[in-house]
């Protein structure tokens, strides 16, 4: 029915919604993919409400649920899909904190969530997983070990609270802030257009805005930058 596997999965997600209906919506597993928290899968998953037969490569979910589009695409949102996961037993610890270091959702908005769908299958696991200790990206961690070898350099707050923003690295007393970005959670158009975004709200609020993709990482550079600006 939707071909070979592709590797351009929106494709395979966009035949998938058309067998599914009008109102369907990209869900669970495949919505954590779309979302870059987890591997593209074989089957594709949607949120439907009224019940459509499915086949080996498309389950269909009866349900409705929060709802907005990703690249062209309906889709439950951040919050939806971890409590739709979390609903089917989905161990979705890691993957809300991974969320919250990508910045796709806040912690006490995902926290806010769950409180509002008390009693619904889900919500007390991912009030234990907004509950934990918030970890860090692997290259939060490699940054920061790397600043710290720096002399006479302030360090920063990490994951700190900006108005409604959770920023990576903040210096507060320099107005500044440094967000460690990568290519898998950056790179795509709706990603840029969201940090497009924040940075100018941050920039609303007198802070200097700096991004250090990980890829691109210059230690020199980057440090020169840094001087420059904590002077």
């Amino acid at each position: 029915m939707y071909g070979s596997l592709s590797p351009a999965p929106e494709q395979r997600w966009a035949a998938a919604l058309l067998a599914a209906g009008d109102r369907s919506a990209l869900s669970h597993t495949s919505a954590a993919a779309a979302y870059g928290l987890i591997a593209v899968r074989a089957i594709t998953e949607v949120k439907a409400p009224t019940q459509r037969r499915g086949d080996d490569r498309l389950r269909v979910r009866r349900g409705t649920g929060e709802i907005t589009r990703l690249r062209g695409l309906r889709i439950t949102t951040v919050s939806q899909t971890l409590l739709d996961l979390a609903a089917i037993r989905w161990p979705i610890d890691r993957l809300t904190h991974q969320a919250a270091a990508a910045s796709l959702a806040q912690l006490d908005d995902l926290k806010v969530f769950a409180l509002d769908h008390r009693g619904e299958r889900g919500a007390p696991a991912l009030l234990r997983a907004v509950g934990l200790p918030h970890t860090r990206s692997g290259w939060e961690r490699r940054f920061l070990n790397w600043l710290s070898g720096l002399d006479e350099l302030p360090r920063p707050i990490a994951n700190d609270r900006i108005g409604a923003l959770t920023v990576d690295l903040h210096w507060p007393e320099r107005d500044l802030v440094v967000e460690l970005d990568t290519e898998q959670t950056h790179g795509a158009a709706w990603a840029t257009h969201r940090d497009a975004r924040r940075d100018d709200y941050l920039g609303r609020r007198a802070k200097t805005v700096r991004r250090i993709e990980a890829e691109s990482f210059d230690p020199d550079a980057t440090e020169a930058m840094l001087r420059a600006l904590l002077a």
